[in-house]
């Protein structure tokens, strides 16, 4: 499955160029703001308005630098998040949705890290281009549900993994006790962006319709709706989509009209 594109805004970018509007004046297409006249600025840069105004000096214009960034996909592979009635899992859902976010990521220029957590840690070093994409799709094909408390630790993530104030994109169909650590992410400085496949629509297909299991998809929607609105609070982006359709189909809506703040960055 492919993605078109996915607009990011960490707080911090490389210093190479690329798509991301960075918080720096120089080279670009959006306008920044204006500076005083340096040697060797062409004509068209000067703010001729700007100049009318001092009639010492020139004034030339200052554009908002674009770049890449450090870009960290962790997938959850919990059992007891991926699990379902029948021996049935989501996971493999959130396997096909990490591969098509990691080529649209690397196809943009960014540097790309995967933490894959499950029944042991599985830790994919940051790179660029198709080398990369190919050891992150290895590294896709091997990945295994299971059980473990890695989850726990990803408030206490080394900067050697994902650079503090870069943009982690977590796959997962979430649950209660992840809404502190992914609070706590974000108040170190990260972006985070979460894609989340419906757990509720999930199992709810597999069941039988009785009174019992509609009045329990009712209650588990209600408590999955707080705990998004809860992170959405929180400055962290959240798009949740029913597995029954293609990844693809089903966020392109959502890309379109998803539209976060300037400071908050996210996905537009």
């Amino acid at each position: 499955m492919r993605l078109r594109y996915v607009a990011i805004r960490p707080r911090r970018t490389r210093v190479y160029a690329g798509s991301i509007p960075a918080r720096a004046g120089g080279a670009g297409t959006e306008f920044f703001g204006v500076r005083e006249y340096q040697p060797g600025d062409p004509t068209r840069v000067i703010n001729w308005r700007a100049s009318a105004r001092h009639a010492e000096a020139l004034y030339s214009n200052e554009f908002q630098q674009e770049r890449v960034a450090d870009v960290g996909i962790v997938l959850d592979g919990r059992q007891r998040t991926n699990l379902f009635g029948g021996g049935r899992f989501l996971f493999e859902h959130s396997v096909l949705a990490a591969a098509a976010l990691s080529e649209t990521f690397l196809n943009q220029g960014h540097r790309l890290g995967l933490l894959v957590y499950g029944s042991y840690l599985a830790w994919c070093l940051p790179g660029y281009g198709k080398l990369q994409r190919e050891r992150v799709l290895h590294a896709l094909a091997r990945a295994q549900v299971g059980e473990s408390s890695v989850f726990a630790g990803l408030e206490h993530l080394s900067p050697r993994m994902f650079p503090v104030e870069s943009q982690i994109v977590l796959i997962s169909p979430l649950t209660g006790e992840d809404l502190k650590v992914l609070v706590q992410l974000r108040a170190r400085g990260y972006q985070v962006l979460v894609f989340s496949p419906d757990p509720v629509a999930f199992e709810r297909s597999i069941l039988q319709p009785t009174p019992a299991v509609e009045l329990a998809a009712r209650v588990a929607r209600l408590e999955r709706d707080l705990l998004i609105r809860r992170l959405q609070r929180a400055g962290i982006q959240v798009i949740a989509w029913d597995v029954a359709r293609p990844f693809d189909q089903a966020v392109r809506p959502a890309l379109r009209r998803f539209q976060v703040p300037q400071h908050l960055g996210g996905i537009i």
